[in-house]
């Protein structure tokens, strides 16, 4: 029996293939079978290897699979397709092709790792937040599209809350073909339907995020509400997956971009668009919230714009601050203090 085996998975709904390559980098072959669970692990039974490592791409399917393969392999890595660059550009973009290139990625250990929730409970209540941030978006696209289609037929005056409220009865005698009107009926409903599912998922969401105790300590920063509290522990999962603030802010596309070459600047630093927007969001909205008011998150701000007299810059240090204390708190498991947010050399560029 041979001591290592290093396999690429390509998955898709109807069929996988399995490529397979020794510890020499020899590629032995490919099995093509159904996607079933009870082939999944028939085809991993089949190679014949002391320590199976397996990589599969980053997908819809790939939880699933994982979970079906992990008692089976010695780990699982799950990879991005658009940082594997030797297969998202290859011209020969064939299943069997990509098997081997990822068996050999895998093997030089140059695969890009992407997380996957460490159990079903904590996948459930990502599936669970975003669920409630699909039927929040939904909720604004309904929004934007009554609000389009008073103007298209000329009510052009609109306050923003009243539309959708307590005064909807009000424009709707303002427009004047009665299908248009059955029509912004309709779009009514559908955001009155959007919007009581939208808060039956989040009670489902905050009844799932009874057991991380973390997310109350969240809640004791300025800024950060309920909504955001969960939001933050989902997408995140444990704070031991980033090996520093750095690497969370990166997730979060707080991270900066600096292209040199020789030692010499290539243009202007900017943010990596790489990562959750969903989390940059949830810094962005915090900050906001904490300028209404009196407290420590709003003092640093300030600090930080007397420091760097650019309120963009101030913004994104305060953004990061927020996320690092967040991170560090829960990785810590330390109670929040405000103190936290008060250190002076920390006002500059954080």
């Amino acid at each position: 029996m041979k001591k290592l085996a290093f396999l690429g998975m390509d998955v898709h709904a109807r069929n996988c293939v399995l490529g397979h390559m020794d510890s020499n980098g020899n590629f032995l072959g490919n099995l093509r079978f159904s996607t079933s669970e009870q082939n999944i692990i028939k085809a991993l039974k089949t190679i014949k290897a002391k320590e199976k490592y397996l990589a599969i791409e980053e997908g819809n399917l790939t939880y699933w699979v994982a979970q079906v393969a992990k008692p089976y392999v010695k780990e699982v890595i799950s990879s991005d397709p658009k940082k594997n660059a030797l297969i998202f550009r290859s011209p020969h973009k064939k299943d069997k092709i990509d098997t081997q290139k990822l068996c050999r990625l895998l093997r030089l250990g140059e695969l890009k790792r992407v997380y996957q929730p460490e159990n079903d409970d904590r996948a459930i209540f990502k599936a669970a937040v975003q669920h409630y941030i699909d039927l929040r978006d939904q909720q604004t696209e309904l929004k934007q599209k009554i609000k389009a289609m008073y103007r298209h037929w000329g009510v052009v005056s609109i306050e923003n809350k009243a539309i959708y409220g307590e005064k909807r009865s009000e424009y709707l005698k303002m427009v004047k073909q009665v299908t248009i009107r059955n029509q912004l009926i309709n779009l009514y409903a559908l955001m009155d339907e959007a919007e009581a599912t939208q808060k039956k998922a989040f009670k489902t969401v905050k009844k799932l995020g009874q057991k991380y105790p973390e997310i109350k300590e969240f809640q004791k920063i300025p800024g950060i509400g309920e909504i955001l509290a969960h939001t933050f522990d989902a997408y995140i999962q444990t704070p031991h997956r980033f090996a520093d603030k750095h690497k969370l802010w990166r997730y979060c596309q707080l991270g900066i971009i600096d292209h040199s070459s020789d030692g010499k600047p290539l243009g202007y630093n900017k943010l990596d668009r790489s990562g959750i927007s969903e989390l940059k969001a949830l810094s962005y909205r915090a900050w906001l919230a904490a300028l209404r008011g009196d407290n420590e998150v709003k003092q640093f701000f300030l600090g930080s714009y007397k420091n760097t007299l650019n309120r963009n810059h101030a913004r994104l240090n305060t953004q990061r601050k927020i996320l690092a204390t967040m991170y560090g708190l829960w990785k810590r498991g330390e109670a929040y203090k405000p103190q936290l947010f008060l250190n002076p050399s920390e006002m500059g560029v954080v």
